[in-house]
Formats: structure tokens, C-alpha cells, sequence
């Protein structure tokens, strides 16, 4: 009986708590935001800052379109004239200056040899789902004149090749590399290259909404929460240009031991550098993109002939 009291006791206080926190933090329903017809049009060409002295303390983060800001006074703050509307809904023009932020991007990726993609009789064939491409990137939009914009930046970038055949391995011990099938495996699991690059990018983009932004924010007391999504649509093209930092095989199979894992590193003539063009599109709070290496993945005359295309979205 004892165990049923305190059950009904530690239910009550959660239920009492998520009532509580609910009635301070209204997220979602569309009836909690008064809309704010007007444009407004702020610089943005401070990035992240932290200031604290004896009687003030200001904190501002921004991350993958989340502003957090704490600050122990509002009384500066231009919004402190709408101080009783906790949860507000209003448009932001990004028409001048630079707006910083960090980009994640997620794709596929594939590659052309002599225009086409490689066919099931090559064992470098990769498998287009199993082949992933992830990227963080430091990212900044600079306004520069009416609907043109510069998307630039500098972040890393994590390539993944899984072949559709488990059992093809990387051999550079010839003087070049090939790909070969191993034969004397029980089972084989998976067989993929892995590489990781610096990368830099600078795309010209044309914004039709001139860098507007929908922001929705929430605020109690010291806190304040803004989330934003791009406008409009938008696209453009530019180019990158990379530096491979490392690269390394994984084959994974099942022998008479059990599973096995194997890694090897380095050593499979890739070209240091890569250097290509990149589209861009979007369309209010979708983005996506297209990368495609005007050189190839390994150096000339010392591997297949193979150029790497990516096609991902950026959040």
C-alpha cells in the first residue's frame, strides 16, 4: 500500500511540475505568438559574445538557426517596449552586413568515371545509400548589393565510399592501386574508404526575399530564445577547394573467430587536394546542395579514373 501512495505522490508532482512548465514556456501552438506585421531590418554582424562585469552579464549563442541570449537586464534591449509579450512572431531582413552561423549538412555520395556512373562489374562501385557524406561548416551570408549574396565559409567534411561488393579491398602494393576481390573470406560484411577533408567554399547566391527571415521568440525573465527559418527562394553556384587531412579502408567480415574488423590507413595514392563546383537551392526552410570534383579522387595514371559528385541538404 505504502509503494501505491508514493507512486500516486511522485505522479502528482511531475504532473504539477509539467503544468507549471507549461504555462512558462508555451511552445508550438500558433495562438501563443502575437504576429509582428513589419519587416524589421537589423545588423547582424556580431557573432557569438559573452560580457560580464560587476553588475551586468550578457551571454548570446547561435547554433543551426537557435539564438539563445541571457542577459540580466532588458532595459537596453530595443525589445524591452513589447516586455509583456513573452512569445512574439515577426520578419527579419538580412539586408546589409554579415550573418555567421554553423552549417550541418548530410548527403550521398557517388562518383563519375568518364561521364557515367560506375557499372556492377567494377569493384569500386559504391552502394548509394551506404554512402554518406556529413559537413560542418562554419558559414557566413554577406549582403553585397540588392538580392546578391555571398555565401562563404570554412568547416570539415567526412566522405564515405561503401562498396556494393563486401569483399573488394584497396591493394597500392604494385605501384598503383587496384581493386580486388578477396576469396578467402567466410563472409563477408563490409568494405567501405573513408576520407576526411578541410574545406572552403565561396558561392554567389541570389536571394529573391533579400535575406528574410521568419523568427519566432520566446522569452521569461532573463532568457530569451529566437528561432529563425529563411524565406523566398534562393540559389547560386561557387566553387570549393579541399585538403585531405587523412583517409583509411574498413573491412568487416566473419571469419571462423567470429566478426572481424580491419583498417588500413593512408597509403592509396589520393590526390591532397580537391577543387570543384557547388549549387545551391532553396526554397523557404529547405536547403540543399550539389558538389562535384573537377579533379579526380586518387592521383593520375595511379588509380581509376573517378570523380566525386555529393548530393545533400544543409539544416
Amino acid at each position: 500500500m505504502k509503494h501505491i501512495y508514493k507512486t500516486l505522490f511522485v505522479m502528482l508532482l511531475v504532473a504539477s511540475m509539467a503544468k507549471e512548465a507549461n504555462a512558462q514556456w508555451r511552445w508550438g501552438r500558433s495562438s501563443d505568438f502575437e504576429r509582428i506585421d513589419t519587416t524589421i531590418s537589423i545588423p547582424r554582424n556580431t557573432g557569438n559574445s559573452v560580457y560580464i562585469s560587476d553588475n551586468d552579464f550578457y551571454l548570446r549563442f547561435g547554433f543551426l538557426g537557435l539564438d539563445l541570449e541571457v542577459e540580466d537586464d532588458w532595459d537596453r534591449d530595443w525589445r524591452s517596449r513589447r516586455r509583456g509579450l513573452r512569445n512574439i512572431e515577426y520578419f527579419e531582413r538580412h539586408d546589409h552586413g554579415t550573418l555567421r552561423g554553423l552549417n550541418f549538412e548530410f548527403g550521398m555520395n557517388n562518383y563519375l568515371s568518364d561521364g557515367d556512373f560506375p557499372s556492377s562489374g567494377d569493384l569500386f562501385q559504391v552502394k548509394p545509400l551506404g554512402s554518406t557524406f556529413v559537413g560542418l561548416t562554419w558559414n557566413h551570408t554577406t549582403s553585397v548589393s540588392g538580392p546578391l549574396y555571398l555565401d562563404w565559409g570554412a568547416g570539415f567534411s567526412w566522405y564515405n565510399y561503401q562498396f556494393e561488393n563486401a569483399a573488394t579491398r584497396l591493394d597500392p602494393s604494385g605501384g598503383q592501386l587496384d581493386f580486388i576481390e578477396q576469396q578467402n573470406l567466410t563472409s563477408a560484411i563490409k568494405s567501405k574508404l573513408k576520407v576526411t577533408y578541410l574545406m572552403f567554399t565561396a558561392v554567389p547566391m541570389i536571394d529573391l526575399s533579400r535575406g528574410k527571415r521568419l523568427v519566432r521568440q520566446f522569452e521569461e525573465d532573463d532568457v530569451r530564445v529566437a528561432l529563425s527559418s529563411r524565406r523566398g527562394f534562393r540559389f547560386g553556384v561557387g566553387p570549393y577547394v579541399g585538403l585531405r587531412l587523412s583517409n583509411k579502408a574498413k573491412y568487416i567480415y566473419r571469419n571462423n573467430d567470429g566478426r572481424q574488423k580491419d583498417k588500413e590507413k593512408g597509403g592509396f595514392f589520393m590526390n591532397d587536394f580537391r577543387y570543384g563546383l557547388r549549387a545551391q537551392i532553396g526554397i523557404n526552410g529547405f536547403d540543399m546542395f550539389v558538389n562535384y570534383d573537377m579533379n579526380e579522387l586518387f592521383e593520375e595514371g595511379n588509380g581509376p579514373q573517378l570523380n566525386p559528385i555529393t548530393v545533400g541538404v544543409i539544416f
